[in-house]
């Protein structure tokens, strides 16, 4: 996460929109898994990728997909769950 906020990156949670409002670490975007595959990403391609979800395998995948499309993308394994700092909830 330091290396994608060293270098002004954009932090990514995959998770479903509903997943993403309960908690999601704070400067996050919302990207659900399911428009990435769907090819809809408007994200910049000069800019570092980090993606999470809450175990690590659907951000697994976004990154994979991502990388094909271009994008420098970092993986945060473990996502969510292996997180230990404050959380941003939505009401």
């Amino acid at each position: 996460m330091n290396e994608a906020i060293n270098n002004e990156g954009i932090i990514v949670d995959v998770r479903e929109v509903e997943e993403f409002a309960k908690g999601h670490i704070p400067m996050a975007i919302n990207l659900p898994l399911s428009d990435i595959k769907n090819g809809k990403v408007g994200l910049p391609k000069n800019k570092v990728i980090l993606v999470y979800c809450e175990n690590g395998g659907g951000s697994m995948m976004a990154a994979r997909i991502l990388s094909d499309m271009g994008y420098n993308v970092l993986n945060a394994v473990g996502g969510l769950a292996n997180y230990r700092g404050a959380l941003t909830r939505h009401r």
